[in-house]
Formats: structure tokens, C-alpha cells, sequence
């Protein structure tokens, strides 16, 4: 990445805007950090019917042996058996003096899907904890610069404090539901996280202008992230308080 013709092309497109100068131009670095994400995949399915009744039966029966169902409903002891593993692997039914309905599959008995849990597997996302939100884009497009800027001006640590997982779970869901599928490959979702942990972090460079518009005496800032390739608002606005306070102080 060529930062210098970079900005020169940005200074340019501002400098398009009538009656503008640019009073400052500043870069700075904003820490990424690249997150592994561990979770189980989940599958979800359509209850079959037996799984239905057999659900309905321990819920209504006090059953103290699974294989009483197999008479009840006519069914081969051996998928009764099978089956019976299954739902108390999956949570959805406990043992205890009779078979009961956990919480898990009184839910998915009402909805009439039920989840599997595959292995452990990883995602990695790309976290900025000064914007406190996941940021696209390629890292890789940095590994040539030989310098980086020094860091943004309100970033005391490079440290994160925490990650919100409601966020990841979204994010990843998303991410999960606009890959394509291979004939042999089935869809997998993600319902909660097991752990994430910063594995790396890089530097990325933001360009950073205090500009000024003079007909309407209005100073503002713009921002240009490096790794989204798009004016940032949110960098902005930090930007502008903290050249304020410079102003003011002098």
C-alpha cells in the first residue's frame, strides 16, 4: 500500500468540495485485532414424527423405561433405544425417577426443529476495540509497509476488555448463511460461543484531515480507514473532539 499517493488522492477528492481547505493532515494507527471465535456448529432439522410422539409421551407418561414406548407406539425397541440416546445427548429429555423434558426440548417440541451440536471448530473475525465492532477487510495489504504511524490519539491500550457475543454470534451466523454448500455439505448455524481469545494484532493505518469550510465557518474532520477502504464516521467524530480540545487549551 502506497499510503502517500493514497493521501494525496483523498486530499483531492475533499478539496473538490466548494470553498473547503484542509487545515491539518495527520495519519495515525488503530490496533485490529484478529479474534478465534470457538464454538459447535449446530444443524438444525425437522422433527420426524416418532421423535414427536415419543417427546409428547415422556412429557405426559411418567415412563420409567424408553423401551415401554416401543409397545405403546408400536416401534422396534432398537429405534426406541437409539433414539432415546440421542434426545439425552442432544439435552432435550432427562432421566431422572422417569424420563422428563428439559427446558431444550420442550422448546424444540413447540417449534418443531431440533438442534445437534457437531465438533468444536474455529471462525476468525477481525475486532476493533476502538470502534468496539467487527471490521472487513485484508490485513494482508499492510505487510509491505515498512513504517506505521504512531497510534490514535484516544487509544490508551491495545488490550481488550471484552467482546460482546451476541455480536460474533450475528456476525457469524451471517457469514455462515451466505457461504454456498457443497452437494455432501449439510447448513450449520452457531447458537452461543465457547471462547475468544486475540490471537494477533496488527497496526492499520487511518489517514486523518481537519478541514474547513469557509462560507459557513464550519471546521470538521474525515477519517479514511485503510483496511474497510471507506470514509469512517465513527473515527471521525473522535478525531474532531480531540483536535477541539487541543483548540481549546491554546
Amino acid at each position: 500500500m502506497d499510503l502517500q499517493s493514497l493521501t494525496e488522492k483523498l486530499q483531492q477528492q475533499i478539496l473538490q468540495q466548494n470553498d473547503v481547505t484542509i487545515e491539518k493532515q495527520i495519519n495515525y494507527a488503530i490496533p485490529v485485532h484478529t479474534i478465534e471465535v470457538k464454538y459447535h456448529p449446530v444443524i438444525r432439522n425437522a422433527m420426524d414424527i416418532l421423535m414427536k410422539m415419543m417427546l409428547v409421551s415422556f412429557n405426559k407418561a411418567r415412563l420409567t423405561n424408553a423401551e415401554l414406548l416401543a409397545d405403546i407406539l408400536l416401534v422396534e425397541p432398537l429405534f426406541i433405544h437409539d433414539l432415546t440416546n440421542k434426545m439425552l445427548r442432544l439435552g432435550m429429555i432427562k432421566k431422572e425417577e422417569f424420563y422428563l423434558l428439559t427446558a431444550k426440548g420442550e422448546a424444540q417440541l413447540a417449534s418443531g426443529i431440533f438442534e445437534e451440536e457437531l465438533d468444536e471448530t474455529s471462525y476468525f473475525v477481525q475486532y476493533s476495540p476502538l470502534h468496539e465492532a467487527i471490521l472487513e477487510g485484508d490485513l494482508e495489504q499492510f505487510e509491505e509497509l515498512e513504517q506505521f504511524p504512531e497510534v490514535f490519539p484516544t487509544i490508551y491500550s491495545d488490550e481488550i476488555v471484552a467482546v460482546d457475543e451476541a455480536m460474533l454470534i450475528q456476525y457469524i451466523h451471517q457469514q455462515l448463511s451466505d457461504q454456498p454448500l457443497a452437494d455432501d455439505e449439510v447448513s450449520t448455524t452457531i447458537t452461543s460461543i465457547v471462547s475468544s481469545d486475540s490471537v494477533q494484532i496488527n497496526d492499520v493505518p487511518v489517514i486523518c484531515f481537519i478541514a474547513h469550510q469557509k462560507a459557513e465557518n464550519h471546521q470538521f474532520a474525515r477519517v479514511y480507514n485503510t483496511l474497510t477502504g471507506e470514509w469512517d464516521a465513527q473515527l471521525e467524530a473522535l478525531l474532531f473532539e480531540v483536535e477541539k480540545k487541543i483548540e481549546d487549551a491554546l
